[in-house]
């Protein structure tokens, strides 16, 4: 029985009614007690608000008590008394944990009432810091590392800090009989062209006289002593996106009492292997993900809690979220650890789209104090966290935290006793992996991101193991240093832009609209971020005419970086094998690295990432007086076409067209051809395209090339134009110019629409895109939008 309805107390607001999942800002919010906290510089009146305790009491009615009676709070945020009738049944203050307590003895017959008194969590934090200090990067709350809470509530470089509580999870009354099932794990073993699936389950209580039986793909096997195994004959292997397809088995767990089934269990697998090599080669030591035996090339973005307010996290949210990854060609997504550990529609969505998730463990940029008391934390919550993930497909390597053994080797203050470290070595090298070699034994374990092992041997070492890159943003370098690396597997690098204007409407009022203005300030939570957007805007473009103008340049200059890394990437496939920037989404409106906006609406990145992590992908690369073409092909099939390479005028004139006929290798990239920039007979007036097209003649894609920068261009107005048509299941879109038009923006007033293209740049007169949507034409056309670079100063 889920206990959903419940009632808030918070201070002299009053009562409110609430259903689960739900917190103190949400229901706050949700009753009209305070204004959008995402609003102006709201933010900072209302983080005062977790200061205070808040208390959820919910009444429900109990018809019988049984042998067993589970009381199981999952997602509690966080430091929180538990009551039942009025008596205290237990403290806890782990938000990623499930709690069950047995209640036989506490029930009464008809209505029973239990209340959650949540204490503030910044009060505790700050109590817990006075006495023991231990360091966490400035971005978050000091004192962090003293509760299990998800870290990103507290701030980051950007979010908002608005430490939540509530019920993020589920209240519910489990009650039986006899016995249920505890565990059940299922492992693959691949053989002679068939899959053996093993299972092992056991109960609660091991009741005597029950028995366990396990189907799957029309077999059924009763289990003895709780083990069993079923062969798949003729098994259909489950493939990350763009390798092969994505079938799922569901597999069911039955306990039965004299044939009566009295609990199930189900859970749904792919038949896969999967692992990371670590193999030595002669550029030190490969990283990278191999499944079914092939080496994968990983591409993705890391992904961060999908709202600051986490009871809003829905299961549309997610499923639209996993949607716009594959329609940006990823195959991997790595959940960051600072925030929480997503709900199983989050891994269902991931297991059907095909993506590898990387999973950290929930701890980032902060250190860790192994007291007796957080040990048994971190080891209750790993153990559970472990086993929710044994079965997935999607699953593809857990990684102990994000950043810490780097911060340790490199950041001053990060260590200051060895202590600290021994702490770190105990639970990112001891505990972690000895806990999944038992719960999830499959799954590949690596001590934190980035690392090159663990031992605090170089964890950001170029040669070995994972990196994280930012020199370019952090560091302020230009785009090109990424050329300069040939990382093993870069899982992160980033590059800041603004959303769009109509989501910078939700919190802005117009007299704001100016980067430098406190609300926009306030909604950039980088330190020294707006700024350095502007420095890296007027390394490439002239000095926008208007705070649109501004949105649209920092949006191609984040699609342009990330561009630059990603073409180097997979132009080394075999030494790079991965590419995962940072980062996909926000957790509320905001200046950051995202390619999709707190609404869902795609910057520039997000449209460049369907390109750069196309199947089959193209790269243009100047050197030493030569535009080289590089095709990176990520497919299981050879690929077999041509390319023509032009030089152009700005009024589509060609100076010089040269054709060639190239193939690259499944699984591999190569450079096919290159053309000397001494046919270029005015650098500041003609560019260079490269259209790749198959074996029939389709075009797969085009890479244009400047041979100056966008604000020294000779750009003559292209009089973009629009012509919509309705179509089956939306509309089509023919954008015509008269001159060059690059990143070629189509947008409209209030409509949200995701396009097929956007962002493109039209080198021969026009180009076509669709889109999915309700709206007409008619309506679309009143409400278009249409720029090109050549408007940025206009």
């Amino acid at each position: 029985m889920k206990i959903k309805n419940w009632l808030m107390n918070f201070q002299n607001f009053g009562n409110f009614e609430c259903t689960v999942p739900c917190s103190m800002y949400g229901v706050l919010l949700e009753n009209k007690k305070i204004e959008d906290p995402f609003y102006g510089t709201n933010e900072e009146a209302y983080s005062k608000l977790s200061d205070y305790p808040c208390t959820f009491t919910a009444k429900f009615d109990v018809e019988r008590i049984s042998n067993h009676n589970e009381l199981v709070l999952s997602g509690i945020d966080t430091v929180c008394d538990i009551y039942l009738n009025g008596k205290k049944l237990a403290s806890t203050k782990n938000m990623h944990r499930t709690y069950t307590f047995e209640v036989g003895e506490r029930l009464k017959l008809g209505e029973n009432e239990i209340t959650l008194k949540i204490s503030s969590p910044t009060e505790y934090l700050r109590y817990m810091e006075s006495r023991h200090h231990v360091f966490a990067d400035k971005v978050c709350i000091p004192g962090i590392s003293h509760l299990r809470k998800g870290f990103w509530m507290t701030g980051w470089d950007w979010g908002p800090r608005l430490p939540d509580m509530g019920i993020v999870g589920e209240v519910s009354l489990n009650q039986y009989e006899v016995d249920v099932i505890e565990d059940f794990f299922i492992r693959q073993i691949h053989k002679d062209g068939k899959v053996t699936l093993s299972f092992s389950l056991s109960t609660k209580h091991s009741a005597n006289g029950v028995s366990a039986r396990v189907s799957v793909d029309g077999k059924t096997v009763n289990l003895s002593d709780g083990e069993g195994e079923i062969a798949i004959e003729n098994p259909k292997l489950w493939w990350p996106r763009g390798y092969g397809e994505q079938p799922l088995y569901e597999v069911t767990a039955e306990l039965l009492e004299n044939g009566k089934v009295i609990d199930t269990v189900k859970k749904t697998v792919g038949l896969r292997t999967l692992t990371v090599s670590t193999a030595k080669d002669k550029h030190g030591n490969e990283f990278c993900f191999v499944v079914n035996g092939v080496k994968v090339f990983s591409m993705g973005a890391n992904y961060i809690p999908q709202d600051n307010i986490i009871s809003r996290i829905t299961k549309e949210k997610i499923d639209a979220l996993i949607d716009a990854c594959v329609d940006a060609n990823f195959n991997t997504i790595r959940v960051w650890g600072g925030g929480y550990y997503p709900s199983e529609d989050f891994f269902d969505a991931c297991d059907r789209a095909g993506l590898l998730v990387w999973q950290d463990m929930m701890i980032a940029c902060a250190n860790v104090w192994l007291s007796d008391e957080m040990r048994e934390e971190y080891i209750a919550e790993f153990t559970e966290q472990m086993k929710r993930f044994s079965h997935r497909a999607c699953i593809g390597i857990v990684s102990g935290n994000n950043e810490m053994e780097w911060y340790v080797c490199n950041t001053e203050g990060a260590c200051e006793n060895y202590t600290e470290k021994l702490d770190h070595l105990e639970l990112y090298e001891r505990i972690s992996p000895s806990l999944l070699s038992k719960f999830a034994p499959d799954t590949f374990y690596w001590p934190s991101s980035p690392s090159s092992g663990g031992g605090f041997y170089d964890p950001n070492d170029d040669s070995r193991g994972d990196q994280h890159y930012w020199a370019v943003w952090h560091g302020s370098l230009p785009f090109e240093d990424y050329r300069n690396h040939k990382f093993r597997f870069c899982s992160e690098f980033g590059f800041e832009s603004f959303p769009s204007v109509k989501t910078i409407d939700t919190f802005c009022p117009e007299k704001d609209k100016n980067i430098f203005s406190r609300v926009m300030e306030n909604h950039q939570k980088c330190e020294g971020g707006n700024k350095k957007i502007f420095n890296y805007i007027a390394e490439n473009y002239l000095y926008p005419s208007n705070f649109e103008n501004v949105i649209y340049a920092s949006q191609l200059n984040q699609a342009e970086a990330m561009r630059y890394g990603v073409e180097h990437f997979r132009r080394n496939r075999g030494i790079c094998m991965g590419s995962i920037y940072w980062q996909l989404n926000d957790c509320w409106p905001v200046a950051s690295w995202s390619s999709v906006d707190y609404f869902g609406r795609y910057k520039a990145l997000h449209y460049a990432a369907r390109k750069f992590y196309a199947p089959i992908a193209g790269g243009l690369f100047r050197e030493d007086g030569y535009v080289t073409l590089n095709i990176a092909n990520e497919t299981m099939e050879d690929f077999r076409g041509c390319v023509k390479m032009r030089v152009c005028k700005g009024d589509f004139t060609i100076v010089r067209e040269d054709v060639y006929d190239v193939s690259v290798s499944a699984l591999s990239s190569k450079d096919v051809c290159c053309m000397n920039e001494a046919f270029v007979t005015d650098a500041y007036g003609e560019y260079m395209v490269a259209e790749i097209y198959d074996a029939s003649g389709t075009l797969v894609t085009t890479r244009c090339q400047l041979f100056t920068k966008e604000k020294y261009f000779n750009w003559e107005n292209p009089n973009l134009c629009a012509e919509i048509k309705d179509i089956d299941g939306g509309v089509e879109i023919t954008v015509t110019a008269e001159f060059f038009a690059k990143a070629v923006e189509i947008d409209f007033a209030s409509a949200d629409v995701i396009l097929s293209d956007n962002y493109f740049d039209i080198t021969r007169g026009s180009v076509t895109v669709t889109a999915k949507t309700d709206l007409s034409a008619k309506e679309l056309t009143a409400q278009l939008r249409l720029k090109s670079v050549y408007d940025i100063d206009k």
